[in-house]
């Protein structure tokens, strides 16, 4: 293959100067990791939670899993797009973007099922939100394996605009090799 071949079929990569460091959504993350980790340790107490909020001891239950799962969506959204930030400074490549769709998939599903969740907690009734309610585990196992799936990718594009893969070069043509006789 000549070497104008090989380097148009390599993958285009194209950074973006004066991107801003991702803090602030790093910090949404933080946030996320630690609303989760209180919410789970505080489920190993449910009484004490019931009687300090003065409800019963299901709907402390289900208070601490909608504070779960608000949490997780601020840490996967966060993350997703701390590691889209750099990925634009970085280089973007074809990984990095499907990242970004799989990432704001995941999120996307897990609002979708913690909505479903809050509407039920305020008392809303309608037949779809029942379905929703039914299958809320589901959701939520389906929109944490896109959310990781999103994060895998986007390390893999930033591995890439790194070059820690190392880079695509063009390979060049071999001489025949001169028979001797």
């Amino acid at each position: 293959m000549p070497a104008t071949h090989a380097a148009a079929m390599a993958p285009s990569q194209v950074a973006y100067a004066g991107v801003r460091a991702p803090r602030g959504w790093l910090g949404v993350a933080f946030v996320g990791v630690w609303l989760y980790f209180i919410a789970k340790i505080m489920e190993l107490y449910p009484e004490r939670l019931a009687d300090s909020a003065q409800v019963g001891r299901g709907e402390a239950l289900q208070m601490l899993a909608i504070i779960a799962g608000l949490a997780s969506i601020l840490f996967f959204s966060g993350l997703v797009s701390a590691l889209w930030r750099a990925n634009l400074a970085a280089g973007l490549s074809p990984a990095s973007v499907r990242g970004l769709v799989f990432g704001s998939a995941g999120v996307g599903v897990l609002v979708v099922f913690e909505s479903a969740r809050l509407l039920d907690w305020v008392g809303m009734q309608v037949d779809a939100l029942r379905s929703l309610l039914l299958a809320v585990e589901i959701g939520d196992i389906a929109g944490n394996a896109l959310a990781f799936a999103g994060l895998a990718f986007l390390v893999v594009g930033l591995a890439e605009a790194a070059g820690i893969f190392g880079r695509a070069e063009p390979e060049v043509p071999r001489a025949a090799p001169e028979e001797t006789s």
